[in-house]
């Protein structure tokens, strides 16, 4: 009677994967044409009251196509989904959840765990260079452990931070450089992260993408998923390489008797009499040789993974070790990685994150230091031996023996790193889930440096040693709501959320002199012993909300804010809010769209504000004293004006892009076109010496940065025997300084300027023209226009260490088994400081070395070259010829593999229990194409600093490897 008055029906049932019979919880199901509908429990259950026997229920769930079921009077209706291949295969992580690409408002790249596998590198940066447009990547050194340059979308600050945020699982890590200095080498906190245990790496580049996480995502954030368990019986995965590396190059010296003839031309020409009487007869050392060699790299990996309807896991544990190719750097990693998955209740469920890892660098003085390896390398002439007569090391001046260097320095660092992560989720109906996340982050930094007597340091003072220990604490606490719901075609997706952070550094430095021999080297054997200790720490407060809205699939939105409260500002200006806004219209979804051979189109369009509190003190609002001695009576002084006002770097930006698809998407383009203006520049800005002070930590400055960005993916050929895909992306961004208080110079003879204007990292040279073929003289440009060349005033912005444009370029092919990958990586249009050219292209106005470049030295009247005659005038103290500032444009293969895998029948007609084995051949670094004349054209020697780039002075270049591997899954 009830059924047959109001027509109403009860309907019951289930809902299930059809790939496996798996049930499906939250799937939604809708009453067509009406608001009621439902979501399945956790066993894939549901039941719904439906208006009449006619009805028609909707199934939706992501990853899964929709499904139209007429109920046709039925009291039970039992659905199994099909799963949605294409859209499963590029669901992307962004902030605070995923989503798929097809709805997505915001311009994200991603790098999936097949494109970076077997790389033989130790940084989880490095695996995203060429990879990923827009994203600018670059070894610092060939350090193993090293430090690496990653900017997304140009650098959005000048002296604050311009690096982007790292996110692991969701929790915000500790990044950069956290030893001891050695001239500009650097190390990288991320080298701590196993790659092996990644799954995916998503770039969040626009403001849409970033302004999620607020203050500190003017830079771009970096999402990192590691891999997690499944539902699934259990697999165990056996991973490993071994391999030989080489130099790429090395330092192109003159040899003994090339120094002393050439010694003896500039005595000459400078009117002075010739020290050398028979240069043929010169002693000849290759100073290269004895520091430079082969090296090894090897990476082991085990893991097991699986899990059931109540918990899931995946286990890890790994060693990589590197030895670079200047003695006697090594990198030796060891890490552990536990993730588990528990549905405690049909509610609530419960997960973890937990690595460890500990590493031990055995570091050398390098990159930006001339007292270093390779300063001695460079600087002790070739017509010196390596030892006296007596046996005792050759001294040269200040510089040090490179092979002294290398075996009589000891400087170890041992790093122990902690990243765990806990949260909870809490469904109170479907769609609307609470989630707690609580992590910790530390990091324990412990090196020991000890210069024995027979280097030149330890010499002077009978042993000089230092021992410190630095520790990083930082921990994160999250909770957000997230409310997934549909009216009819009209989808949303809503998140709430608050965050606190804070973070802590302190560091305890002692120092020793006079030992009683080279056998103790501990602090407290020394006579002389001094010690220090600081400390710092700030935190940050944050409430953040996004509502993500789609029509059909066809018309999009996003509109996300966040507010921040950050310790470091003033006072009046501890808070900043960041909004953005979205929209995306897909055409493709459209009745009237006819066009065939294209399958998807989306046009999208974002504006927002993100923020930077990077790259300033802890307390650098604050006004500050300090204490000091005066005639051995104790006190303070003020050390640091205050300034209330202080407040974030802002970043606006513009992004208008595109996604299309052709031929049933087997090509895919996506383009983007941004704009980047970032205002109240955190810059160092004179004020009145009636201050007592030069400076102060002010809002003043303003920068630009515009570009584009390509990528296309191609499915060339889709067989079922062959297989072969090509990836390629181009950016190119162009940065400009567009408001400074005055312009300054910075590093060393100030050669870089940052002036209204121009980029960042523009070199400040005399622009030199030539060689006077009659004189042998350089020809430089008068500036100022005033008839007569002066060092002092006629200087000029001559280049800048910026690329045109920059990318990477990945074939991949699959043939019966084996697989082949070639990658290319390149960059175009950058300038690169050749700074080894200016120490070692001296002319005799020095008694150091020569780079084999001076011997294209001017010699007679008529000789066409860029390096002038050999006179102290032409090479003088305060020149700086351009001539040093190279085409720093290249191409490298950077990585080629080939494969095969065994098919799996094979296994079973044998009765092993082998579900996958590979075995493959890699090859990193293999060539590079340059015109670039020093050791490598990507790296720079002062990371130190953000204020310089492209520079080489002193830096152990890239390695070139050749490795074979396994990759065997139980």
């Amino acid at each position: 009677m009830s059924t047959s008055v109001y027509g109403q029906l009860t309907i019951n049932g289930s809902v299930t994967s059809a790939t496996d019979g798996s049930p499906l919880p939250g799937v939604n199901i809708l009453e067509q044409g009406t608001t009621n509908g439902t979501s399945t429990d956790r066993d894939g259950n549901y039941s719904l009251e439906v208006q009449g026997a006619n009805a028609t229920l909707i199934f939706t769930y992501i990853g899964f196509l929709p499904q139209e079921v007429d109920v046709n009077n039925q009291r039970t209706i039992n659905v199994p989904l099909q799963e949605d291949v294409e859209m499963l295969e590029d669901v992307v992580v962004i902030g605070y959840g995923e989503q798929d690409r097809k709805t997505l408002t915001s311009s994200v790249s991603s790098v999936s765990a097949e494109d970076i596998q077997n790389t033989p590198v130790a940084g989880t940066d490095q695996l995203m260079q060429g990879r990923a447009a827009g994203v600018q990547v670059s070894t610092n050194s060939g350090t193993p452990g090293g430090g690496i340059f990653v900017k997304i979308r140009g650098t959005t600050s000048i002296s604050g931070g311009s690096d982007p945020l790292y996110v692991v699982d969701g929790v915000p890590i500790e990044t950069g450089n956290f030893g001891l200095g050695l001239g500009g080498e650097t190390t990288s906190a991320l080298a701590d992260i196993n790659p092996s245990d990644i799954e995916s790496i998503e770039v969040l580049k626009d403001a849409s993408a970033t302004a999620i996480y607020g203050a500190r995502a003017a830079n771009g954030v970096v999402l990192i998923t590691t891999k997690r368990g499944g539902d699934a019986a259990p697999s165990i995965r056996v991973r490993s390489y071994y391999g030989f590396e080489e130099p790429v190059n090395t330092p192109a010296l003159v040899s003994g008797p090339e120094f002393e003839m050439l010694i003896n031309e500039s005595a000459r020409n400078n009117g002075e009499p010739e020290p050398y009487e028979n240069p043929q007869s010169a002693i000849d050392t290759d100073w290269a040789n004895t520091v430079f060699r082969t090296g090894t790299v090897r990476n082991y990996d085990l893991s097991i993974s699986g899990g059931n309807e109540t918990i899931k896991y995946a286990i890890s544990g790994s060693n990589y070790k590197q030895d670079g190719v200047v003695k006697p750097a090594t990198y030796d990693r060891s890490s552990t990685r536990i993730n588990l998955d528990l549905n405690a209740t049909d509610k609530l469920s419960l997960g973890t994150s937990l690595t460890y890892s500990f590493s031990n660098r055995n570091r050398a003085r390098n990159n930006d230091n001339i007292t270093g390896v390779l300063g001695g390398v460079y600087f002790i002439p070739s017509n010196q031996p390596v030892y006296r007569e007596d046996g005792s090391y050759t001294k040269f001046s200040i510089f040090e023996n490179p092979v002294a260097a290398a075996t009589e320095i000891d400087f170890n660092m041992d790093v122990n790193r902690f990243i765990g992560n806990v949260f909870a989720d809490y469904e109170f109906f479907p769609g609307l889930t609470f989630r707690t996340s609580w992590s910790y982050d530390y990091n324990e930094i412990n090196e020991d440096r000890y210069n024995n007597t027979f280097t030149n340091e330890g010499a002077a003072v009978n042993g000089s040693g230092l021992s410190t220990v630095a520790n990083s604490k930082n921990w994160t606490g999250e909770n957000t709501l997230s409310y997934l719901f549909n009216i009819g075609n009209h989808n949303f997706s809503t998140l709430l959320g608050t965050s606190i952070q804070e973070s802590e550094f302190k560091r305890t430095t002692a120092e020793g002199q006079q030992f009683p021999s080279n056998d103790f080297q501990r602090i407290e054997d020394a006579a002389v012993q001094t010690s220090s200790s600081s400390g710092t720490s700030w935190g940050i407060a944050s409430f953040f909300g996004r509502v993500k809205y789609d029509y059909d699939r066809k018309y999009l939105a996003t509109l996300t804010i966040r507010r921040d409260g950050s310790s470091r500002f003033g006072e009046n200006n501890r808070w900043g809010t960041f909004p953005s806004l979205a929209l995306g219209w897909v055409p493709s979804e459209e009745s009237f769209f006819d066009i065939d051979w294209i399958s998807n189109l989306k046009i999208r369009g974002s504006y927002g504000i993100t923020g930077n509190q990077g790259g300033i003190d802890n307390f650098q609002a604050q006004g500050l004293w300090g204490g000091e001695s005066y005639t051995n009576a104790p006190g303070t002084s003020p050390e640091q004006l205050s300034n209330p006002n202080l407040q974030w770097e802002t970043t606006n930006q513009l992004d208008i892009g595109f996604d299309i698809g052709f031929m049933d998407d087997r090509i895919t383009l996506v383009y983007d076109y941004y704009h980047k203006q970032t205002e109240d520049l955190l810059l160092a800005v004179p004020v009145p010496m009636s201050t007592g002070f030069e400076e102060l930590v002010q809002n003043f400055g303003e920068l630009e940065n515009k570009g584009m960005e390509l990528g296309i993916t191609a499915d060339i050929i889709q067989q079922e025997d062959l297989n072969w895909n090509l990836q390629f992306n181009i950016a190119g961004n162009r940065n400009e300084v567009t408001k400074l208080a005055a312009p300054f110079n910075v590093y060393n003879r100030d050669i870089y300027r940052y002036q209204e204007g121009y980029p960042m990292y523009s070199f400040y040279f005399h622009e030199q023209l030539g060689v006077d073929p009659q004189t042998g003289d350089p020809i430089f440009t008068d500036v100022d226009g005033d008839g007569t060349f002066n060092p002092n005033t006629d200087r000029k912005i001559v280049g800048d260490a910026n690329p045109d444009f920059f990318g990477g370029i990945t074939n991949t092919l699959n043939f019966i088994g084996f697989d082949l990958s070639v990658f290319l990586q390149y960059s175009y249009g950058n300038d690169q400081l050749n700074w080894n050219r200016f120490f070692q292209e001296h002319g005799g106005a020095r008694n150091t070395n020569f780079l084999s470049s001076q011997l294209d030295r001017w010699q007679q009247p008529g000789d066409d070259t860029m390096v002038s005659r050999m006179t102290s005038a032409n090479y003088a103290g305060n020149l700086r010829p351009s001539r040093f500032v190279e085409d720093g444009s290249y191409m490298r293969l950077k990585t080629a593999t080939l494969g095969y895998t065994i098919p799996s029948d094979f296994f079973d007609s044998i009765g092993i229990n082998l579900s996958r084995a590979r075995f493959y051949v890699t090859g990193h670094n293999l060539l590079t194409f340059t015109n670039y004349t020093g050791l490598d054209p990507e790296v720079t020697a002062t990371a130190t600093t953000s204020l310089t780039r492209g520079i080489e002075f002193y830096t152990m270049p890239q390695a070139r490897s050749i490795l074979g591997g396994f990759d065997i899954t139980f």
